[in-house]
C-alpha cells in the first residue's frame, strides 16, 4: 500500500464486504489507508517510516520471511488481497484462507526478464537476479498451498494460477464503482489519457510517451509512482503530468478524454473499465485482461505490439465519433462493484461453513 492504485481499490472493496474486520498489510501509508476508508482498522506490520516507504523495493528479499513469520489475530476466515506476499500471512488459529490473487508474483513468474533488464541490467548481475527469481518461484509455490480457495479477476490470471500453482481459481471479476465512474455533461476534448501507477517496466508508460513525441497530439499522464521522475525527464512538450489525483479530478479527465491509452499487459486492468464506465473508448495493447474487457469496434481498439510505432498507428486510425458512449457504458456495467461484493461474500461464507 505504497500508493493508491488498482490493487488498493480492489482491497478497499474487499474490506467493504466485511466492515468490522481488521485490515493488515506488510507496509502501508496512513494516507492510502485513509483514502481506502479503512484508516480506523488498518495495521501496517512494518512501521511506515519515510525512508522505508521511499526505498521499499530494496527490501523485497526480506518480505517473504517477514510475512511467513507474522501471525495475525485468530479469525473464522483470512481474506487476503495479494499481488506479492499477502497470501503468506497466517492467523494464530490457522484459519482457512481465501486469497484474491491480482497476479502471481510478477518478477518471479511472468515478467522475470523485464524486471531483470531494469533492476540488474549489467551482465554480471543477471545470473544472480535469475537465481533469486528461481528461489522466489519455489518459495511462492510452497506458500500457495496454504490457500484454501483462490479468487481472481480474469481468465488470464486464472490460467496463470493454474499454470504456476497447479490450482483452480474462481473468476469473480473486479469492483468498478459505476456510480463514481459515470458519464458527465462534458464532451470529449482533444487529449488522450494514461492513468495508473507509474511503475516500469510493468506499465510501459515510457512506450506511450515515446509514441506521442512529435505527434502533435496531447497525452495527459495521471498518477504517481517510483518511475515518475524518470518518465517526466524523458517526456516531450506533448505530455502533461498531473501527479496523484483525487477521484473527482480523475473522473473528470476520464469523461473528457478522446480515449485512454493502455499500453501494458495487465492481469486485468481496472483503468480501461473505469474509462469505459465514463463512456469513453480505450486504445489497449492486445494482451492480458484487456482482451476480456475491451471490445474492438464497440468500446475501443487494440494495438498488437508494445512499441511507440504500434501506438502511433492506433492513434492515426482512431476516430472518436465512431463510438457510442451509451454502448461503452453498458458494456462496463457488468463489472459493477455491487455484484463483485456479492460473489466474494458467497465464497467466504462457503469456506467458513466448510472449515
Amino acid at each position: 500500500m505504497e500508493t493508491y492504485g488498482g490493487a488498493e481499490r480492489v482491497t478497499a472493496e474487499l474490506a467493504r464486504v466485511f466492515p468490522d474486520a481488521p485490515v493488515f498489510a506488510l507496509l502501508g501509508r496512513p494516507e492510502v489507508a485513509r483514502r481506502m476508508a479503512i484508516e480506523e482498522r488498518f495495521h501496517s506490520v512494518l512501521t511506515p517510516r519515510p525512508a522505508l516507504l521511499r526505498h521499499y523495493r530494496l527490501f523485497a528479499p526480506a518480505y517473504p520471511t517477514i510475512a511467513d513469520r507474522v501471525r495475525l489475530p485468530a479469525a473464522a476466515v483470512l481474506l487476503s488481497s495479494s499481488y506479492a506476499y499477502a497470501h503468506r500471512f497466517r492467523t494464530r488459529n490457522d484459519a482457512p484462507q481465501v486469497c484474491y490473487s491480482h497476479s502471481p508474483l510478477r518478477f518471479a513468474w511472468s515478467m522475470t526478464e523485464g524486471y531483470r533488464e531494469r533492476w540488474a541490467p549489467r551482465r554480471l548481475a543477471a545470473p544472480g537476479f535469475r537465481a533469486f527469481a528461481r528461489i522466489m518461484r519455489e518459495s511462492d509455490r510452497r506458500a500457495s498451498v496454504r490457500v484454501a480457495r483462490f479468487l481472481t479477476q480474469s481468465p488470464f490470471t486464472a490460467d496463470q494460477i493454474e499454470s504456476f500453482y497447479n490450482r483452480e481459481a474462481d473468476v469473480v471479476g473486479v469492483p468498478i464503482d459505476c456510480g463514481l465512474f459515470s458519464p458527465g455533461k462534458e464532451g470529449p476534448e482533444d487529449f488522450f489519457l494514461f492513468s495508473g501507477r507509474l511503475i516500469e517496466p510493468y506499465k510501459r508508460v515510457g512506450v506511450a510517451i515515446e509514441a506521442f513525441r512529435g505527434s502533435g497530439r496531447k497525452l495527459v499522464v495521471a498518477g504517481d509512482g517510483p518511475a515518475y521522475t524518470e518518465l517526466r525527464a524523458m517526456a516531450g512538450p506533448e505530455v502533461e503530468f498531473t501527479g496523484h489525483l483525487e477521484d473527482a479530478e480523475l473522473v473528470s479527465l476520464m469523461r473528457r478524454c478522446s480515449a485512454a491509452v493502455f499500453p501494458s499487459r495487465d492481469d486485468f486492468g481496472l483503468v480501461p473499465v473505469e474509462v469505459m464506465a465514463c463512456g469513453r473508448p480505450v486504445l489497449a495493447y492486445r494482451g492480458g485482461g484487456a482482451e476480456t474487457t475491451v471490445k474492438a469496434g464497440v468500446t475501443g481498439e487494440f494495438f498488437d505490439e508494445q512499441t511507440p510505432g504500434a501506438i502511433r498507428e492506433a492513434l492515426d486510425a482512431f476516430d472518436a465519433t465512431r463510438y457510442d458512449p451509451a454502448a461503452i457504458r453498458a458494456h462496463a456495467m457488468q463489472w459493477d462493484s455491487v455484484e463483485f461484493r456479492r460473489r466474494v461474500r458467497a465464497v467466504v461464507t462457503e469456506v467458513a461453513r466448510d472449515r
